[in-house]
């Protein structure tokens, strides 16, 4: 049988210093049935330039440049409605894929909505971390959308995806990153599978939005103010989306809306720590060792937000400019790496 297309939705903003060898690595994918759609956010230092000599020399990439500024969110939500394949791959414009990333993921899909892989850490340079993301997150199959709640172990770069999943998806809610919803979704409409093999060079760097190697903390730069409410308020997004989205964890996720609503009111939340103590099996599971420490996480919600603000008044302050994914356009540089 012939193997299903693969679309490969690249998004792109000044991503000039690290695009060519993302680009190399796609292109150079042993996987015989390929296209990749590379959606251009407005990028000022050649990004767009140098998407279109790599399509003059191999046409199964075609650049689109947008109009105007669209933001990660938006951005990738278009790439991803693009193309033709049957079977669709997000990418970012700074990592590097394995040559067999694709192949051994398509074979890995079997009968699921989707499937993801581990990654491996790199610095900005290319240099391994000695860290794969399985190291810091507990990755497995998931047939329950209820974890997608609090926290997130699939990264855009290592799903693929049915594009029928995408008919139900998409759009992707305001305030909340598309892989997460991806997810989420995905777990509640047929399963997402792991593969065990880190598939990906997960690049971190300066720019990057997520910090998984956790370069902030040991070179002591800090958090931007409000970044603590920032995610706060996200986290409220996020669950309240979750909570109108149809499918078998929604009583429950309906049930937890309610209960987050009162906590971002007070100053104690004896109703969401109970309730988070109740269902801390099904909600507690994607870091690493937080089996044993799920009735501490739980009791963590006990101070409510209006405390945190009065007792942390520089981390709960601000909120818009310390997350990007509360912004519905996003900052021009918020693309995710």
């Amino acid at each position: 049988m012939a193997a299903p297309l693969i679309t490969v939705a690249l998004c792109t903003y000044n991503g000039a210093s690290y695009l060519p060898a993302q680009l190399d690595s796609v292109l150079g994918q042993d996987y015989p049935s390929l296209e990749v759609l590379a959606f251009d956010d407005c990028s000022s230092d050649g990004t767009f330039e140098l998407l279109q000599a790599y399509a003059a020399r191999d046409p199964r990439l075609r650049p689109v440049r947008n109009p105007a500024n669209l933001g990660f969110r938006r951005n990738f939500e278009q790439a991803l409605r693009a193309g033709r394949g049957e079977l669709v791959a997000p990418c970012d414009q700074d990592d590097v894929w394995r040559p067999d990333k694709l192949s051994r993921m398509q074979r890995a899909l079997g009968e699921s909505a989707a499937v993801y892989c581990d990654s491996a850490l790199v610095d900005g340079d290319g240099r391994p971390l000695g860290i794969r993301l399985s190291e810091r997150l507990a990755m497995r199959r998931f047939d329950d959308p209820a974890p997608f709640a609090f926290t997130n172990c699939v990264s855009g770069h290592a799903l693929l995806l049915r594009r029928a999943l995408l008919e139900e998806a998409l759009p992707v809610p305001a305030h909340v990153y598309h892989d997460w919803w991806l997810a989420f979704v995905a777990a509640g409409r047929g399963g997402i599978d792991y593969l065990a093999e880190p598939l990906v060079a997960y690049r971190q760097h300066a720019r990057s939005v997520t910090d998984i190697a956790g370069r902030r903390r040991r070179t002591g730069v800090p958090r931007p103010a409000g970044h603590r409410m920032a995610t706060a308020l996200a986290a409220g997004h996020r669950i309240r989306a979750m909570a109108a989205f149809p499918g078998p964890a929604q009583p429950l996720l309906a049930a937890l809306a309610t209960v987050w609503g009162g906590w971002e009111r007070q100053v104690v939340a004896p109703r969401l720590t109970l309730f988070l103590l109740r269902h801390r099996r099904r909600l507690f599971v994607f870091r690493r060792g937080e089996a044993r420490r799920r009735i501490t996480r739980a009791l963590g919600y006990l101070v409510g937000l209006r405390a945190r603000r009065l007792l942390r008044p520089r981390a709960y302050a601000s909120p818009e400019s310390a997350h990007p994914a509360l912004a519905a356009g996003s900052t021009p540089g918020s693309h995710r790496g």
